[in-house]
């Protein structure tokens, strides 16, 4: 099992030995899903992240959320298109910045 640090102190766990090594070859299209806590309106949280992915200038689509089985947190999902890998970098340390969010993947 390898474990790397990655943008916003998030960690990856790689248990694929295929994927030792392996590169992202931009640009890149992946679904982000973002954990906040539930005590502000969805409609709020969504701003909040839509407006992480407006200042950076990528292309995003929103695909829906969902809250956890106590209520306490909400997952948003969204589909995003980065260029470059400081694009990428950018994107985790702004998310790091957006008040209610406990996680991004």
């Amino acid at each position: 099992m390898t474990n790397k640090k990655a943008p916003g102190n998030v960690k990856i766990i790689n248990n694929d030995k295929t994927m030792k090594n392996a590169e992202i070859e931009f640009p890149v299209t992946f679904e982000l899903k973002a954990v906040m806590e539930s005590s502000d309106s969805d409609d709020n949280n969504k701003k909040k992240l839509t407006d992480v992915f407006k200042d950076l200038a990528t292309n995003y689509s929103y695909i829906g959320n969902k809250k956890s089985s106590k209520g306490t947190y909400v997952s948003y999902n969204f589909k995003v298109t980065l260029e470059n890998k400081p694009q990428l970098e950018k994107l985790y340390s702004d998310l790091k910045n957006v008040p209610g969010l406990k996680f991004a993947l």
